[in-house]
């Protein structure tokens, strides 16, 4: 038996890994042609739907770094890079993957760290549920401080 100068697997997630596919770089830095094939025909309709969903201009949409689809012109760990920070920002929105990333994601992401749209809705949320206890505090010492029919309020 081998005996390693550190643990071949330690337990932390590979940096190798493009999320959702569940695909690695192989050791001379490359995917299998068939995953690369796979991950450049799979990923236009999952990067489709994120780019299609959201509603801004498209200048807004390259500022954001979005895209549509992958480059085949980028080598393995470039294509690596542009999947998983889509997949890391925009997982929720990929009908394939949200269930996965609603995993990885939710109770992990500390609440800066989490997507815009998400954050900005949780946002929404809360002051709607403060404006609602503040109209139903008002309403309740309404109710209390009105004389009841039948009495003279003298």
């Amino acid at each position: 038996m081998n005996n390693y100068s550190h643990p071949r697997n330690d337990g932390t997630p590979s940096r190798r890994k493009f999320k959702g596919f569940n695909f690695y770089i192989q050791g001379n830095e490359k995917l299998s042609k068939k995953n690369r094939k796979r991950l450049l025909l799979e990923s236009e309709n999952h990067l489709g739907e994120v780019y299609h969903s959201i509603n801004l201009s498209t200048e807004q949409k390259i500022n954001l770094g979005l895209t549509d689809e992958l480059d085949s012109n980028l080598n393995d760990i470039e294509l690596l890079d542009q999947w998983n920070h889509m997949y890391d920002n925009y997982g929720y929105l990929m009908s394939e993957f949200r269930k996965n990333w609603e995993k990885e994601k939710i109770g992990k992401t500390p609440p800066l760290k989490e997507p815009s749209i998400i954050q900005t809705l949780i946002s929404k949320i809360e002051s709607l549920e403060n404006q609602v206890e503040s109209i139903l505090k008002r309403l309740n010492e309404i109710e209390t401080t009105t004389p009841s029919s039948g009495s003279i309020g003298f």
